[in-house]
């Protein structure tokens, strides 16, 4: 059997990194009514703040941003 993560955590670029207290964490959450994407903030610069998402706003969301990206990065 295949082993699936549920929760994968993204380096910060703080130097003190933790994977757990300094980076920002994706995850699937599908205890509710379907299955959704979940980001959660889990440094000081997120707060512990936490948005879920559907499959269909996150494929939307990942086209706005490949097309911005560049314009939107400050320099």
């Amino acid at each position: 059997m295949k082993s699936i993560p549920i929760k994968v955590s993204i380096k910060s670029a703080s130097l003190d990194w933790n994977p757990i207290f300094n980076s920002v964490q994706v995850g699937v959450d599908d205890e509710a009514s379907g299955s959704f994407l979940i980001i959660y903030g889990n440094d000081s610069q997120n707060d512990s703040a936490k948005i879920s998402l559907d499959w269909d706003e996150w494929d939307d969301l990942v086209k706005v941003v490949r097309k911005y990206r560049n314009e939107w990065e400050w320099k």
